[in-house]
């Protein structure tokens, strides 16, 4: 599953490469943007405070927006920027309830852990390795709340309820998908985040959440199956088939010169 996985995280990215930048442009435009006025306004600490919280909920918006978007495209569908404005009136809330958690989450794990740590005893050092592995899971559980939103729920506390659940039945593959993510952001460091960058890690993601429902749909369909036994002995390869046909093989030379294929 996750070699084709990647394979069609590669071909869906390069497909829709140009769609891509421009919303990384985007996400960067707005990231920029917002941080150079908190900088510009620093001298006013509450001031330059609320409008990086600003910044990151109007990014949460902007990044359900587009992860709405990838999650058309894993599905073999396209989407015009007309798509994309309209969208954003749809899950505005939610994506700004989004990026206020993080900016929550990221403000207390910054000033909690570092006081724990300065406390230089065992009970200060048992709190912080406890708030990091919190944060670890937090981390690993929310990764997947923007695919469940923009494919499976409309409905904010289901999916960050979903989200955990996801996580804790499929920890292996979410660690995956954290260290996957990783690389892609590296990656993007050395093409200045217009490629992979923020939208081709929601793709990946998307991808990888729409294969993964496969497999609830199959134990669905099997619930005469020991549980247990069921969850490892997916038939994975039966349940890609037509995945595999539709996604096909790219020699080297169509993805450069696609209309010689």
């Amino acid at each position: 599953m996750i070699g084709f996985f990647i394979k069609k995280a590669f071909f869906d990215g390069w497909d829709n490469l140009l769609h891509i930048v421009v919303l990384n442009v985007l996400i960067l435009t707005v990231a920029f943007g917002g941080f150079f006025i908190a900088g510009f306004t620093a001298e006013i600490v509450p001031l330059s405070m609320a409008l990086l919280f600003v910044t990151v909920m109007i990014e949460g918006v902007f990044l359900l927006a587009i992860s709405s978007m990838m999650a058309k495209i894993v599905d073999y569908r396209s989407f015009t920027f007309r798509d994309f404005i309209s969208e954003i009136g749809k899950i505005w809330k939610h994506g700004a309830l989004f990026g206020a958690l993080i900016a929550v989450l990221a403000f207390v794990f910054s000033v909690t852990l570092p006081y724990y740590l300065s406390l230089g005893n065992m009970i200060g050092f048992a709190l912080a390795m406890l708030l990091f592995w919190v944060g670890i899971i937090l981390l690993l559980s929310l990764q997947w709340f923007l695919p469940i939103r923009s494919q499976l729920d409309d409905n904010f506390m289901k999916c960050i309820k979903k989200s955990f659940i996801i996580f804790f039945d499929n920890s292996l593959f979410s660690i995956f998908m954290l260290i996957y993510s990783l690389v892609l952001f590296v990656l993007s460091l050395f093409l200045v985040m217009l490629v992979p960058g923020f939208t081709g890690i929601l793709l990946a993601h998307n991808e990888a959440f729409r294969l993964r429902m496969y497999k609830y749909d199959w134990m669905e369909k099997n619930t005469d199956l020991d549980p247990v036994k069921a969850r490892k002995s997916i038939p994975w390869e039966e349940l890609l088939e037509d995945d595999e046909d539709t996604v096909g093989h790219r020699s080297f030379k169509s993805f450069i010169f696609p209309w010689k294929d």
